[in-house]
């Protein structure tokens, strides 16, 4: 008797889970063929897709991430990386870059490690297209995007990771400024936001016997892109560090290191329509007798430190062509750089050694 009693609840509570695991299985069918049809409907980037990409159910956010792995990659033009597509990584950022009031959406993509690319859509009623393009790209860390007004100049920055530190010593995150120009996002700036890198003197010389190791070191502060007096700026403040190793006449990479120089800048950089960048100042090349936008110091980098390099101004000339030119064959016309209170240009210099 009391077996029977037992028997009919065992039956029942079976057939209960039976049924929510038919259930179960019925609905993660359904959910599939409904992402297979957002998906596949001539390859598009739906916004339906978009807004499960941003769902708070894991599982439907999965499935919306790997369905548009696959269009994204196609759209990029990079099948051969869809037999990789599990480790490859994205991100979707909406903005409004075309200011129509209308959010556009920018996906990152990361390959690998230190390959990476972005794809800009533009929105269609129910669907997003592909607009443009953004390649040769390190490993994208984040994406923002900038809208200046009145203007209609909209900006697209990066922030990037290089990491070389198991071969050639350095790793560098840093951010880069696209705009677009005839059509296409080109690169208008890029600065260092944190920097570092080993370097045996042995490397530049190797005549020398007792070879030193230094850690050179770049660390910035960039504002947002602002306008001040009618002018687009973008204002940094960065800081140039040498250190040496504590442990000399030894081919192994040193664990200690001490401060033996610094130098601290404040930049300011215009954007200028005639050079299609972010520049320093005005000059003239006096060998060439030709205008340039000055678009870096290199007295104000890291391999300055190492007597890398000498006193150059990369430049760039109205037909987009980048120079490097001795500073001493450059003419200032126009300088944006600021000033301390009596009218010296702002380089403060530390040596500590």
């Amino acid at each position: 008797m009391k077996r029977k009693k037992l028997f009919l609840p065992i039956v029942l509570v079976l057939f209960v889970i039976c049924l929510l695991t038919i259930k179960l299985y019925y609905s993660s069918i359904a959910n599939s063929l409904v992402f297979n049809q957002i998906g596949a409907i001539n390859n598009l980037l739906s916004k339906k897709l978009v807004d499960n990409y941003f769902s708070e159910d894991e599982d439907i956010k999965r499935l919306a991430n790997s369905s548009i792995k696959k269009i994204v990659l196609k759209d990029l033009e990079q099948e051969n990386w869809l037999d990789y597509i599990e480790f490859i990584d994205i991100n979707l950022y909406p903005y409004d870059i075309i200011h129509d009031n209308k959010e556009d959406l920018i996906i990152s993509v990361n390959l690998s490690k230190d390959q990476g690319l972005i794809g800009i859509y533009r929105q269609y009623e129910d669907k997003y297209i592909m607009a443009n393009k953004i390649h040769n790209l390190t490993n994208i860390i984040n994406i923002s995007a900038i809208r200046i007004e009145p203007s209609e100049k909209s900006f697209i920055v990066t922030e990037e990771l290089l990491d070389e530190m198991l071969g050639a010593y350095f790793t560098d995150n840093f951010m880069r400024v696209f705009s677009k120009i005839d059509g296409e996002f080109i690169e208008v700036f890029r600065q260092s936001l944190d920097y570092s890198a080993i370097y045996l003197e042995k490397s530049g010389d190797p005549e020398i016997d007792d070879p030193k190791w230094f850690n050179i070191t770049e660390n910035s502060v960039v504002d947002n892109i602002t306008v001040e007096r009618n002018k687009i700026v973008i204002n940094l403040s960065k800081t140039l560090s040498k250190y040496e190793g504590l442990n000399p006449h030894s081919f192994s990479i040193p664990s200690d290191f001490r401060l033996v120089y610094q130098s601290n800048y404040d930049v300011k950089l215009v954007w200028s329509d005639l050079y299609n960048s972010f520049i320093m100042s005005e000059g003239k090349i006096i060998s060439q007798n030709i205008e340039v936008g000055i678009l870096e110091d290199t007295a104000q980098t890291v391999d300055y430190l190492l007597n890398l390099t000498g006193k150059y101004y990369k430049v760039k000339d109205k037909n987009e062509k980048i120079l490097y030119v001795d500073s001493n064959d450059v003419i200032i016309i126009k300088n944006f750089q600021p000033y301390d209170e009596e009218g010296w240009y702002n380089d403060r210099k530390n040596i500590l050694r």
